[in-house]
């Protein structure tokens, strides 16, 4: 059975990173196969929903009504809040270079990193990259 995976975090729409990401956890989350996690609670959806000021049941509703990413993209930009290009990058940066900066931290993202068989990957130091290797988009 094919493991689905939603898009990469560093993929953007309307400016941001991980929006498109978000948009197919959503439509996973509807269709019942994201296993129960619960996506608008924690890590990158919750920072990108808080960040946008957007309840995530609200978003969940609007991404499996709406069809295209554009129509998603123009409803978080009428009904979110406005940062401007600046903002938005500097938030991009912060999301794309966040790493483990603690014990705990370093240690919970050695054990995801070794059980997606890179135990003695050096080069994946953020959350996007071991994302991206989980997943199979980082070889």
């Amino acid at each position: 059975m094919r493991r689905l995976h939603p898009r990469s975090p560093y993929e953007r729409l309307g400016g941001y990173v991980h929006l498109p990401r978000l948009i197919d956890k959503a439509r996973l989350h509807r269709k019942g196969l994201l296993d129960g996690y619960n996506y608008k609670t924690v890590g990158f959806d919750k920072h990108l929903l808080t960040f946008l000021k957007i309840d995530g049941d609200v978003f969940e509703e609007i991404a499996n009504k709406l069809e295209h990413d554009e129509a998603i993209s123009a409803w978080v930009q009428k009904n979110g809040v406005q940062h401007s290009p600046e903002a938005i990058e500097q938030w991009n940066h912060a999301m794309i270079s966040r790493h483990p900066d603690t014990a705990a931290k370093k240690a919970r993202f050695q054990h995801f990193l070794k059980e997606a068989g890179g135990e003695s990957r050096k080069d994946i130091r953020t959350y996007f990259d071991l994302i991206e290797f989980d997943e199979g988009r980082l070889k």
